[in-house]
């Protein structure tokens, strides 16, 4: 499941890493509690840009979305490999067969069997093909419906916030350090799974 995790990492990444740059006065009254107590400490001297970040590997962790879809994942991998094991199962069951009546088969009999395993071996490698194909479509989907959710997402949250960024730090990423007083983790995951369900009941 390594590969999911990346795939979503990444949607995250490229979701969170966007520029939410929306002109709000300062005696707008729609800015959310969390965005006015984010708007005291969320400063850049330079620009006055205000930055918010999120835990990217916390985030992918906690959101149902990629919960239900990775067990999904999971749940047709099983049936993808249970049909490929007795497709390989049947293959040498016809092979122990074609050895046990070896001795009693004329020269044209055997090169007629020895032309149906060796179709139904090409046969058993197309079908592990096509199974593996349909394993990376079904990532690919996965990847780019996580990532539509988050730039939704992340769209209205960072007007909520009232911030032009919102980062998502992880390990291995270029953020080497990120205030704590920044962080929205928290929120952002509560208002995350509260959208994603309240889509699940519609």
């Amino acid at each position: 499941m390594k590969s999911i995790q990346t795939y979503a990492t990444l949607a995250l990444a490229v979701a969170v890493a966007v520029l939410f740059y929306f002109q709000f006065s300062t005696s707008n009254s729609g800015t959310s509690n969390i965005g006015k107590s984010l708007s005291d400490s969320l400063t850049n001297p330079g620009e006055g840009l205000k930055v918010a970040y999120v835990n990217g590997d916390s985030m992918m962790s906690n959101y149902g979305l990629m919960k239900d879809l990775e067990a999904k994942f999971i749940q047709d991998n099983m049936v993808r490999e249970t049909k490929l094991k007795s497709a390989q199962s049947r293959l040498e069951s016809q092979y122990r067969a074609y050895q046990n009546e070896l001795s009693t088969l004329t020269s044209r009999e055997r090169m007629k069997k020895e032309e149906q395993l060796q179709q139904a071996q090409q046969q058993l490698m197309a079908d592990q093909q096509e199974l593996s194909q349909n394993a990376a479509v079904q990532e690919a989907e996965m990847y780019n419906q996580i990532q539509d959710s988050l730039q939704a997402f992340f769209k209205e949250f960072g007007k909520e916030l009232g911030v032009d960024f919102v980062l998502a730090t992880q390990k291995g990423s270029g953020i080497l350090f990120a205030n704590p007083a920044l962080d929205v983790t928290g929120p952002a995951i509560e208002k995350l799974n509260k959208r994603y369900e309240a889509g699940k009941t519609k």
